[in-house]
């Protein structure tokens, strides 16, 4: 069964000289019989048992187990073999302190990866004499019990080898020898390898002896029976010969001695009396001779093959919780501190983990902006780097524009008319006496943002609601406002005829103190009059703007950037929103678009022109041909023409404005002095190609711009001019504007859609969230990447708190983990072990973490929004924190078991077991 050959052990102490356990010990062993290693303390019996049982590693030499060497073994071979075919029996019964006696049972059954069953539990222990005891626990038996427990666990699992380090040193006289008595029964097929101190327990009890002496072997005898004398029948302690039962001197009759008595006299029949004697042997019955290995015989032929072993993760889970009532101040102090660094961690990856799109869904949410508002903007690229560009102007929108937006995220849009024409200000029509605001900042509007149609479905689908009148009709010149615009006139008054404001007095204003008191009233909007038929409530928040208005004593720098903010939120709500919208009836934008000049303006397509000579310089705002200025006379200087040349141009008056020129009508004089005058052209067109020759130009023609003052601030050019620098206009909308999804999903998805720069052209999101988002993103973005390290960081330090609880952990399970060792579990059960302490602390330190990161989050989320007035939310705390909290929390734990469990891991079972 196992050989050795020339074994040898040294040990090495930090100080002092090395001791030789094993000096080159060749034996052999058979597969069955009960063999007893003597020897004074020192002599290496211990030794020479831990190596065969692969506990203790050898120097060199060789150990051959059924057939197979084991110099190349590891110790995870060693391992598996003590799970196959090894069963240890300790002098200090190492069993599980916090199992049962069942479990500790199960627990070696369960090594071999099969299941225990609760009948196979009892029939090993009544087998012991210790049945009915599965449930107790090992502190509530006495030391004899508690080896018995030691047996029933080497033997449940059917071991072949049996090997017993000082069984009965621990045990009185009586208890000792019912151990050796079970063992003697085992040794009939399996082999009995007993280290012991007692040579009389050896004569009796040993089919063999093997004395040892400083590493070597000084004795090795084998039993032999006598020809005369037939042996005993002898079960445990008791002699059964004729009407004679002898038992041995000290004995303690068991009731299984009692039953077994009772059937032995029944046996006889009752013919001759039975007498009962107590003998002391004085010496040994059996005589030894010296082993002949050529007589030890291999009766087992199975083949070597090693079970791996796993222990089961609920064993861990009970081993490792049990190590939690160790050290409970530590373990208070590991779960707060890691708590602190995990909550540190997650809320640095809130920061560092910063997304523009996720904090913009979650801002509109927060903030509940109602409506949708939609520019067009253009890729441009910064050279020929495609991954290099920025995004500008991309003009006015189109219908195309409006059914794309719709067929790619299912929302019907609107379109906001308004041209750089058009007079849209109503600011004659208030009372400019009445103080709006302390300060230089104005809440109160004074003017529309553009026109847009609306009908009682979009009411519904903004929901908006109507307090006072009716919608306009598209076939008339009428218009809905907002309630916000109706604050301006609430505060201001109303005056009916802007022409004759100044002479009005307090007779010319009407106060208005109701909706109603609106409706009805007209307006002069862009040449054209008119009628207010209704009061729209947009939800627009005007009290969270008016702080703007009143004056403060002392104000901070910090208080001044918030003041900023907030104004410039309230202009981008204002230009972008729906809230200055003057609402048209259904249709009547198309005759409003119609009846307006064609000419596009320059910045609506990120474009530049300039003019400049010796004697005068303009920088015209907006561009057109001559078939955009076809309803209105041009004065010309020389002759009429009906298309200008590449260096011809006709410009407003309003840009050559000068002391000469003062009348309606431009003199002669006035236009052969812009005959004589050559004007040099800059700029650069919609895609920032700019003019790197500068042209000539000269003015060949003058618009009244005194007369038609919708065509101010205009430059007529030729026709390839004006499509080189706008390749396109057919857009008439400044922006679109629709009613923000309810649900989470759908708002998302716009998000996403706005902000998606795979396309040449894209459609931004305009409101007061994405203007404040925007620009506070590329600083969000950088603090970010800082968040990141820093989390890291505590996430490192983590480990260190939990690498080091579990360490003291180990200290105080090196002894339990010595014993799995013995009993047949591998370096990776053990991690198994301090994984699941690790993992139950990591486990509270997630819940605890995530509720601490999500609560921090939302007090800062709500300082920043209510101390700064800020509408943006900055950090989220999701599904992604909570993932990586989980993740960081098992990694921790992996990380913290599974260096100290290397260490120990490191170490031979034996070593372990004795805390060494």
């Amino acid at each position: 069964m196992i050989e050795t050959k020339n074994l040898c052990k040294t040990y090495k102490p930090r100080k002092g000289v090395p001791v030789k356990a094993l000096d080159h010990v060749s034996l052999c062993f058979p597969d069955h019989g009960m063999v007893f290693l003597l020897g004074k303390s020192g002599s290496g019996k211990s030794t020479l048992l831990n190596v065969l049982g692969g506990l203790d590693r050898y120097d060199s030499g060789e150990i051959i187990i059924k057939g197979v060497s084991s110099a190349k073994f590891k110790q995870q071979h060693f391992d598996s073999y003590r799970n196959t075919y090894v069963g240890f029996i300790f002098q200090e019964y190492n069993i599980l302190n916090e199992f049962s006696v069942g479990a500790n049972v199960a627990l070696a059954i369960e090594l071999q990866g099969k299941k225990a069953t609760d009948e196979q539990i009892n029939h090993i222990l009544q087998e012991v004499d210790l049945a009915g005891y599965a449930n107790r626990k090992p502190n509530e038996l006495s030391g004899g019990q508690k080896q018995r427990v030691a047996i029933a666990r080497a033997l449940v699992k059917n071991p072949e080898i049996i090997m017993a380090d000082e069984p009965t040193g621990a045990l009185d006289s009586v208890t000792g020898r019912q151990v050796l008595n079970t063992l003697k029964k085992l040794s009939a097929d399996k082999l009995v390898i007993v280290v012991s101190h007692d040579r009389d327990f050896a004569e009796k009890y040993a089919d063999r002896i093997i004395e040892l002496s400083d590493g070597h072997v000084i004795r090795d005898v084998t039993a032999a029976l006598s020809e005369s004398a037939e042996p005993d029948r002898e079960q445990d302690g008791l002699s059964f010969n004729g009407n004679t039962v002898q038992i041995p001197a000290a004995y303690h009759l068991t009731e299984e001695d009692r039953i077994k008595i009772n059937a032995y006299i029944d046996s006889l029949g009752g013919a001759n009396p039975v007498s009962i004697s107590v003998s002391k042997q004085t010496e040994s019955a059996s005589k030894f001779k010296q082993t002949d290995p050529s007589n030890i015989n291999d009766r087992n032929s199975s083949p070597f093959r090693l079970i791996r072993s796993k222990l089961p993760m609920k064993c861990a889970f009970r081993i490792g919780a049990d190590g939690l009532r160790h050290k409970k101040i530590k373990l208070v102090f590991t779960i707060l501190l890691s708590c602190i660094a995990f909550t540190l961690f997650g809320l640095t990856d809130t920061f560092g983990s910063f997304n523009h799109l996720r904090a913009c869904t979650q801002s509109l949410i927060d903030s509940e902006v109602n409506y949708v508002s939609l520019k067009k903007l253009q890729k441009q690229l910064r050279g020929n780097d495609k991954d290099n560009f920025y995004w500008r102007q991309g003009g006015k929108m189109n219908d195309d524009d409006l059914k794309a937006i719709e067929n790619n995220i299912g929302l019907p849009v609107k379109g906001v008319y308004t041209s750089d024409s058009m007079d849209l200000s109503f600011y004659d029509q208030i009372d400019d006496s009445v103080e709006l605001s302390q300060t230089h900042y104005t809440v109160y509007t004074a003017g529309f943002s553009g026109f847009s149609e609306i009908t009682e479905s979009d009411l519904a689908k903004f929901g908006y609601t109507l307090l006072a009148g009716n919608l306009p009709d598209g076939n008339k010149d009428e218009i809905a406002v907002s309630k916000y615009v109706y604050s301006t006139f609430e505060k201001a008054s109303w005056c009916e005829n802007p022409a004759s404001k100044q002479d009005a007095g307090e007779k010319g204003f009407t106060p208005i103190r109701s909706y109603s008191d609106l409706v009805g009233k007209t307006l002069l909007l862009a040449d054209r009059t008119y009628t207010i038929t209704g009061i729209i409530d947009t939800g627009f928040d005007l009290a969270r703007y008016l702080p703007l208005t009143e004056k403060t004593e002392e104000e901070s720098t910090s208080d001044m950037l918030i003041r900023y903010a907030l104004a410039s939120e309230l202009e981008s709500a204002v230009q972008y929103g729906t809230d200055s919208i003057a609402f048209v009836g259904n249709g009547y934008l198309e005759r409003l678009i119609s009846d307006k000049p064609t000419y596009v303006n320059l910045n609506q397509y990120d474009a530049y022109l300039y003019y400049s000579s010796s004697q005068n310089e303009f920088w015209p705002q907006n561009i057109g041909t001559l078939r955009n200025i076809s309803d209105i006379p041009v004065t010309w200087i020389d002759s009429e023409k009906t298309t200008l040349a590449p260096n011809e141009v006709i410009v407003s008056l309003d840009l050559m404005y000068s002391p000469d020129l003062q009348e309606p009508v431009p003199t002669d004089e006035f236009l052969q002095k812009l005959k004589d005058i050559s004007f040099t052209c800059y700029g650069h067109n919609s895609a920032n190609e700019w003019n790197q020759d500068p042209t000539e130009v000269r003015i060949v023609g003058v618009i009244n711009s005194v007369l038609y003052t919708d065509y101010c601030n205009l430059v007529i050019v030729d026709e390839a001019f004006f499509d080189q620098m706008i390749p396109d206009t057919s857009g008439i909308y400044s922006h679109a504007v629709g009613a923000m999804p309810q649900n989470r999903n759908e708002i998302q998805e716009l998000v996403k859609y706005s902000y998606n720069e795979e396309h040449d052209i894209r459609y931004a999101l305009q409101n007061s969230v994405t203007y404040e988002l925007d620009t506070v993103k590329e600083v969000l973005a950088s603090v970010a990447k800082v968040f990141l390290y820093i989390g890291l960081f505590f996430a490192v330090f983590a480990s260190i708190l939990m690498a080091n609880f579990i360490g003291t952990s180990i200290s105080y399970k090196k002894q339990e983990i010595g014993i799995l060792r013995a009993i047949g579990s591998r370096s990776n059960d053990v991690f198994r072990i301090f994984f699941s302490e690790s993992f139950i602390i990591a486990m509270i330190n997630f819940l605890l973490s995530s509720v601490g990161t999500l609560t921090i989050t939302l007090c800062i989320n709500y300082l920043i929004r209510s101390r700064t007035g800020l509408l943006i939310t900055i950090l989220t705390f999701g599904i992604r924190q909570i993932g990586l909290l989980f993740l960081i929390s098992v990694a921790v734990a992996a990380v913290a078991s599974f260096l100290p469990v290397r260490k120990i891991a490191s170490k031979s079972p034996i070593d372990a077991i004795r805390n060494r």
